[in-house]
């Protein structure tokens, strides 16, 4: 506090006039302690951000941008900086928009005790925005619901797609989306599977309440259970003694997400069967049966149906989760999109790092004709790092090739890039066909097997043997 100021203050006043700071009606005020768990919240806060306070109070605010109940942590981006932050939020109701100004209050040691996050309300400003933008466009208006879809993602900046591939997915998870059915999302790492489960989840009547995220591959198999079912207290040693709610549980009416799905051990799956059968679940340790209502979405990118004939998946588990199944397409399955999706990562790096960079062309040629076994989020990578290694303000082919790892001294190895040569009349469609079969044809030459071309590829032997019997070429 200012020593200026309150010295002549009495300690009569100094209580209200506090209280009155914090509780004043046009500011949100969050306090967390040193770990980013949450303190303290004034009636403001509410009003703002259309959460209750005990969804907010004892947990941490990471916590609560995984659940998705928040877009993301100001508390930890101060705690990663050490310095004050402001960002814009909106949270998991979408029409709740706000301005957070994130402060570290630090000890004598310099670490951080607290941090008071400051909430502006911004719902009106955002709303007015986006109806200048509506009448802005009114003579553009979208030829089909398709493209009336993809205006409205790409003003929030969850998906970038141009692609008849994508837009086929995206049409399927907005259909579905209106539907009270379990989702099944397949497709490689990478391809945006958490993306298709936003749109899913945004776009339902759920929309409005919790969206529980979990990836099963990340959890060690003996954390994985209480994470999901919750305990009692005293159910282990080592666990929480007021006992904990599982993610389950947190996600009751709304979404919860499964991801990598085929990693959950067989134990666990038998008891989710039981939970989707009869909606209601046992805490470890417990005794009693607690109502749960909420629409299941889980994504994989493993080969289920392998694993059921391997005894790895559950067959009846399997059909409970795949009323609706929506594939996924890898990145070399939707080559239109890489310009498009190029420049919107490039935009976002140079938000981030205070840049003006563009690309050359040519460099987007390169990147069109590049393969990318880690899909979009390789791409994404690959844009942050050529833009951090150009040293101008235009990004060249070659900083491309750098950004690859590619020497240029080297000419680049044929499993990197390979150009098809040109060809006039063609449409892109056919020649990025041509440039599919070479690929294919190339890896054949190498690896002799499907099976062992789906590894190098890094995807699954159903879609290597899709292609080769596409493009009439011949497998073992």
């Amino acid at each position: 506090m200012d020593q200026h100021i309150f010295p002549i203050m009495s300690e009569e006043f100094l209580g209200p006039l506090l209280e009155e700071l914090l509780e004043n009606p046009l500011m949100g005020v969050n306090i967390t302690d040193g770990q980013g768990r949450v303190l303290f919240l004034n009636r403001t806060h509410k009003h703002i951000t259309g959460h209750s306070p005990e969804l907010y109070l004892g947990r941490t605010m990471e916590e609560l941008a995984k659940d998705g109940l928040v877009s993301e942590s100001a508390t930890s981006l101060v705690l990663k900086t050490k310095q004050a932050v402001s960002i814009n939020q909106v949270t998991s109701h979408r029409d709740h928009f706000y301005q957070v100004h994130a402060v570290p209050l630090k000890d004598q040691e310099g670490g951080i005790r607290y941090v008071i996050n400051y909430l502006v309300n911004i719902s009106d400003i955002v709303k007015l925005k986006n109806k200048i933008m509506a009448m802005d466009s009114w003579n553009k208006v979208p030829a089909n619901h398709s493209d009336l879809i993809q205006m409205n993602l790409n003003r929030t900046g969850e998906l970038i797609y141009q692609s008849k591939v994508m837009q086929d997915v995206v049409e399927a998870a907005a259909k579905v989306a209106e539907y009270e059915v379990s989702v099944l999302l397949t497709g490689p790492s990478g391809v945006g599977k958490e993306m298709i489960a936003n749109l899913i989840h945004s776009h339902s009547s759920r929309s409005g309440a919790p969206f529980v995220k979990i990836n099963c591959a990340a959890i060690p198999d003996h954390l994985l259970e209480s994470e999901l079912f919750g305990y009692e207290p005293g159910a282990f040693t080592g666990g929480n003694p007021r006992g904990k709610k599982g993610l389950i549980e947190r996600s009751n009416t709304g979404t919860l997400l499964l991801d990598e799905i085929g990693d959950l051990p067989l134990g666990l799956q038998s008891k989710l069967l039981r939970v989707l059968q009869t909606h209601s679940l046992r805490h470890i340790g417990g005794h009693k049966d607690i109502q749960v209502n909420f629409r299941l979405i889980s994504s994989t990118n493993a080969n289920l149906r392998q694993m059921i004939q391997d005894k790895t998946f559950r067959e009846d588990l399997y059909y409970r989760i795949n009323v609706i199944e929506i594939a996924i397409p890898c990145l070399e399955e939707r080559r239109d999109d890489i310009p498009l999706l190029a420049n919107h990562f490039l935009k976002q790096a140079n938000l981030k790092y205070g840049t003006e960079k563009s690309f050359d062309p040519d460099a987007l040629h390169f990147l069109s004709a590049c393969r990318y076994p880690g899909n979009v989020r390789e791409l994404q990578n690959v844009i942050e790092r050529a833009m951090i290694m150009s040293s101008g303000r235009v990004i060249a082919p070659e900083d491309m090739q750098k950004a690859f790892g590619i020497p240029q001294e080297e000419t680049a190895p044929r499993s990197a890039y390979i150009v098809p040569e040109l060809e006039e009349g063609l449409s892109l469609k056919e020649l990025m066909g041509r440039y599919e079969k070479q690929l294919l044809l190339a890896y054949q030459e190498k690896y002799k097997s499907g099976v062992k071309m789906a590894e190098a590829l890094q995807t699954d032997q159903s879609t290597i043997s899709r292609k080769l019997s596409r493009y009439h070429i011949r497998s073992d």
